[in-house]
């Protein structure tokens, strides 16, 4: 997780430092953007009888990429999306992570700055727990937990490529007899360069 946050947050800042120039200030065309904020996520792991093994309610730090197009009306940009949370759970788990990658598209009310927008998206959902203990890798071992997860929220651009935005992310990922019920409500800055 660690190196696809590295490649993500290089290859970010390498297509704004080329692509820059290329931007005329309109929501149409390459956008590429991101950035992140806080939120909490409330999960609890359950096993195959529906017996809640663990669970909490943790504050997480949260990040945003998206890279994609934006469409002629300046009103809608499609793109690839990627969330992710990461927290320290109480207990025996190390940083733990939930993240989602996939499909995602925004929806803005007016073609220029200020404007509210709306985004939604489905993708692929990891929730990485980390165990203490064993001594593997950096002193701990991982149990990835795989499945479907949809996003969405809801924005405010004051400003060209800023906005505030209040987001959504759920999945219910499972590993060997374990479900994970993952919810997360976050509070971003968000930055895309169009």
């Amino acid at each position: 997780m660690r190196r696809i946050l590295f490649i993500s947050t290089l290859l970010l800042f390498i297509c704004v430092s080329s692509f820059g120039m290329a931007f005329n200030n309109h929501r149409r065309g390459f956008i590429i953007g991101g950035l992140g904020g806080v939120g909490i996520d409330n999960w609890s792991m359950v096993d195959e009888d529906g017996v809640k093994i663990d669970s909490g309610n943790d504050i997480v730090i949260h990040i945003d990429l998206r890279i994609g197009v934006g469409f002629k009306g300046d009103r809608f940009i499609l793109y690839y999306w990627g969330l992710g949370n990461t927290f320290l759970p109480d207990g025996s788990s190390g940083p733990t992570t939930s993240a989602i990658t996939g499909v995602g598209g925004s929806y803005y009310f007016k073609p220029i700055a200020p404007s509210f927008y709306v985004n939604a998206g489905f993708g692929a959902h990891m929730f990485i727990r980390r165990l203490y203990g064993d001594y593997w890798l950096f002193g701990y071992t991982e149990e990835m937990y795989k499945g479907l997860g949809i996003m969405g929220g809801i924005g405010y651009e004051f400003a060209r490529h800023w906005s505030v935005e209040c987001g959504v992310m759920w999945g219910n990922p499972s590993y060997e007899e374990a479900k994970i019920n993952s919810f997360a409500i976050s509070l971003s800055i968000i930055g895309i360069a169009y």
